[in-house]
């Protein structure tokens, strides 16, 4: 039986010299630019899907907006002047976290006027000095409550 030739075609099939010259295969002309580079253009067929979408990123989360009770004591006087505050019938203050743009008490100073808070989270070293204050509202500390009282 006689032995057939290979061409030599297949014979440098997978090699890096097939083509000829390797040197003018380099760079990122060779692939139409780098990346996404033509997606609008010439390579628009590989990236058609991708256009006319918007991509709805997560709502960034607010910081978080502390203040101590020292500094709080301060503020009240004039927040119940450009009524962003109010009295209630009882004589306290009702501090509303969403008016006021407060998120947390902290235990730092000292608070000489009864309050209640609404939609602020106090820290514990705050609810250790305002024992007759109140705190309405705030479902993460609500929540946590009930939890360690099933348990």
């Amino acid at each position: 039986m006689v032995v057939r030739k290979r061409r030599r075609s297949n014979k440098k099939r997978g090699g890096r010299t097939q083509h000829g010259n390797t040197k003018h295969w380099r760079g990122a002309g060779s692939r139409g630019g780098r990346g996404r580079a033509g997606s609008h253009k010439h390579k628009y067929s590989k990236y058609y899907d991708a256009f006319g979408h918007k991509i709805r990123l997560k709502p960034k989360k607010k910081p978080e907006k502390a203040i101590n009770l020292g500094k709080l004591n301060e503020l009240i006087p004039g927040w119940l002047e450009r009524k962003k505050c109010e009295k209630n019938a009882q004589g306290q203050i009702v501090l509303n976290g969403k008016k006021i743009g407060i998120t947390k008490v902290l235990g730092g100073g000292s608070l000489s006027f009864k309050v209640v808070f609404q939609n602020i989270v106090l820290s514990k070293k705050a609810q250790e000095k305002i024992p007759e204050s109140k705190q309405e509202s705030h479902p993460k500390e609500n929540n946590q409550e009930e939890m360690v009282k099933d348990k």
